[in-house]
């Protein structure tokens, strides 16, 4: 992921209006059939933009000269998101045949590169990866592909998410106390690229470890969640104030990138509220609120909007920026898992959300029908279309209503949809993951990245 990706300055400030718009349907944000409701709606506009070349669709990704590769990933993650509680399928072919694409028959979205792999970074491949767990709890976590791999296997969605973790950890080593690297070229000229442990990246295997699991219950899923907290914790975390730092330098100084964006922050509070409720031990729920209550004092502006404060300052972000998009899902997390002793936060949660909402509205109204693309006049350099509409702004709206429907209390249907994707994918994604996660490799990388936190903790 080229972080952060810039635009021309002019588009911050852009006139913004929405094509052939009335006013935005009157809402109650804070009821559950009427969010519910909008987000149908909403949804019906989120394939309208999708456009397709030889090259997009080969990675199986949005025209990568609108939407960025990583993010076709977090898209395809939000539209599963919907059908997992909405129960309206009608998009489940389109995603699933994109998924396809993108994992090719290495089944780890790196088309079985190694080394400098073309843009195709660690949290790049998370955030595809978490995309197919999002696939698993939709469809069941034993849940096969309906179309059989060259060597007969059928793996399920918990196997890919599980294999893209597992490529992911193969990036971690000792330097710096532990954790994995943000680029997969340990060879790159550029310093950053070479040497930089981003937290994100890290953030994504405590996500990715939690949720695996939820799913299996297998303890080593745990210890992995636990490993990689400590080292957020310890290596780029201020525990004077719980800002977290953008990554840390292995390049012999583990020197911390001193930059913070919001994306990290809600993960790693729904992370310790996770933790508390699976060990009993406190300490989690401490930290993990206290990360969240830095995100509400330095991520939300005097408005109730949430906001990055380096944009416009010292970085020209997409608009909208990009990182609301795991604090919209997180929150909801959150929101879900924390005890009845935290009522206040809950009923926070919730009030912050709707606060968004009405701003997001406001700021960025939709049509009639739930439209909610803007026209952006001047047109930007980058990541839009040539007539100036900006496709981010259904996927901002449709990940907004997810979070909302869910902390509205929306109750899933219990019936699963039938899986669609006929999904390639190499033995090695298609065995169990425990039979994966307990390759010799990677016992040694935990190994060595537990021993990095004792390490660091001295």
């Amino acid at each position: 992921m080229v972080r952060p990706p810039l635009v021309a300055a002019a588009a911050a400030a852009a006139a913004i209006a929405v094509s052939g718009a009335t006013a935005t349907p009157a809402i109650d944000l804070s009821d559950a059939a009427a969010t519910l409701a909008a987000a149908k709606q909403v949804s019906t506009w989120m394939t309208t933009y999708f456009t397709f070349s030889s090259w997009n669709d080969f990675w199986g990704a949005w025209d990568m000269n609108i939407v960025q590769w990583h993010e076709s990933g977090i898209y395809y993650n939000v539209i599963l998101d919907y059908m997992d509680y909405s129960g309206d399928y009608a998009m489940s072919n389109f995603v699933n045949t994109a998924m396809t694409k993108a994992m090719d028959d290495n089944g780890d979205f790196l088309f079985g590169c190694e080394g400098n792999c073309g843009g195709k970074w660690n949290d790049d491949i998370g955030w595809w990866g978490l995309a197919a767990l999002s696939g698993s709890e939709l469809y069941g976590v034993t849940s096969s592909n309906v179309i059989s791999s060259a060597d007969g296997t059928k793996p399920s969605w918990l196997h890919v998410g599980n294999y893209t973790m597992f490529r992911i950890l193969e990036q971690v080593d000792s330097q710096c106390g532990g954790g994995a690297y943000w680029s997969r070229d340990r060879n790159a000229k550029e310093a950053n690229l070479r040497t930089e442990k981003s937290t994100i990246t890290n953030v994504q295997i405590i996500w990715f470890a939690l949720r695996l699991y939820d799913a299996t219950q297998d303890a080593k899923y745990l210890d992995i969640a636990k490993t990689f907290w400590d080292w957020v914790v310890l290596a780029v975390t201020d525990r004077n104030t719980y800002m977290i730092y953008d990554g840390i330098y292995a390049d012999g100084s583990c020197t911390v990138d001193g930059n913070s964006w919001s994306y990290y922050y809600t993960p790693m509070a729904f992370a310790g509220a996770a933790l508390n409720k699976i060990t009993g031990n406190s300490t989690y729920m401490t930290d993990g609120m206290g990360f969240y209550n830095y995100w509400k004092k330095n991520f939300i502006d005097s408005s109730g909007r949430f906001h990055e404060p380096l944009c416009g300052t010292r970085f020209a972000c997409k608009d909208p920026d990009g990182f609301n998009f795991p604090v919209y899902e997180t929150l909801a997390d959150l929101y879900n898992i924390l005890p009845d002793s935290q009522s206040s936060v809950k009923s926070e949660i919730k009030s912050i959300m709707v606060k968004q909402g009405e701003q997001l509205l406001a700021a960025d109204p939709c049509n009639d029908k739930w439209n909610c693309v803007r026209t952006l006049n001047p047109v930007p350099d980058k990541y839009t279309f040539a007539n100036g509409t900006n496709p981010r702004d259904q996927i901002e709206m449709m990940s907004y209503f997810n979070g909302m429907v869910r902390i509205n209390g929306v109750t899933p249907p219990t019936t699963a949809p039938t899986n669609q994707a006929p999904v390639k994918t190499n033995p090695k994604s298609a065995a169990e993951p425990a039979t994966v996660f307990a390759s010799k490799a990677a016992a040694v990388l935990i190994s060595v990245a537990l021993a990095g936190l004792l390490a660091l903790s001295q």
